[in-house]
């Protein structure tokens, strides 16, 4: 199913930069990202959501990292995103591992009509995971109105770098903090009256980078932002400050901490 949907959205609104990522971007059963998506599904199952027969939306599903594993549980999944090279990695994924069905829908949930596309009032559960398309008030609404049980929100939360990492991105001007962050969400559920349950957990980081792969990741950061700048001169001021902070190193050491947060809420008037 492809709707047409509008594209004039900055950084990781726009479907273009999607579709741009998505040749590289990470796959739902690759080690670690299955296990984390594994230890959060765990989680729903054991606090009161039945996720075998349950009709699902996955809103800015990427490449299938938690709709593909719902399908594996036995949920009838509708995967939604802004791109179609993400939907098609995604589709890919299922037939390769006979995963499945998995309904994609090509649409930005920025500028959806949950009505006129037939997704009111359609799923059992609606989940949106580290998905940069649910941040706001209007987006969390357009999700309760597509679920009659369960709304899921999955997010990253307060990150911990280390000295050099932090100065890179404050010197660069790109953005520190996640998007979409746990703790706006909470703050928007809590503003909007929402009773929900809160879980959360931490990963570790302890990576070694070069700095040109420190370059790329800042220079994502600041292209998923929306922000213009130029990329040789960013690339070249990581490369001076890691040169200057590091040494003769030819890696960074990249440690740290990454808060991650599960969000539970009812739409239908029971208790979470």
């Amino acid at each position: 199913m492809i709707i047409k949907s509008h594209e004039r959205q900055p950084g990781a609104m726009s479907r273009l930069f999607w579709e741009d990522k998505a040749a590289g971007y990470t796959l739902p059963f690759e080690t670690r990202t299955f296990s984390r998506t594994s230890r959060i599904l765990d989680y729903i199952a054991d606090n009161g959501i039945l996720i075998t027969g349950a009709r699902l939306l996955d809103v800015g599903c990427g490449t299938g990292a938690f709709a593909l594993p719902f399908a594996q549980r036995g949920a009838s999944v509708t995967a939604l995103d802004i791109s179609a090279n993400m939907l098609e990695r995604l589709a890919a994924e299922a037939e390769r591992l006979h995963v499945g069905p998995v309904r994609p829908i090509r649409i930005s949930w920025k500028a959806i009509d949950t009505r006129e596309t037939g997704l009111e009032e359609a799923f059992d559960i609606v989940v949106s995971a580290f998905s940069a398309a649910v941040n706001t008030e209007e987006d969390l609404l357009a999700m309760e109105r597509c679920s009659t049980k369960w709304c899921v929100s999955i997010a990253s939360g307060k990150i911990r770098r280390t000295a050099l990492c932090e100065k890179i991105l404050a010197d660069c001007g790109a953005p520190s903090d996640p998007n979409p962050d746990t703790r706006k969400i909470r703050r928007k559920l809590t503003k909007m009256g929402r009773t929900f349950r809160f879980w959360s957990f931490t990963e570790t980081v302890d990576e070694e980078r070069n700095p040109k792969q420190i370059a790329e990741q800042v220079v994502n950061r600041l292209e998923a932002a929306g922000k213009e700048f130029d990329r040789d001169s960013i690339i070249a001021r990581v490369l001076e400050l890691c040169a200057i902070y590091g040494g003769e190193r030819k890696t960074i050491e990249c440690h740290g901490s990454i808060a991650v947060g599960v969000l539970m809420w009812r739409v239908d008037g029971r208790q979470a």
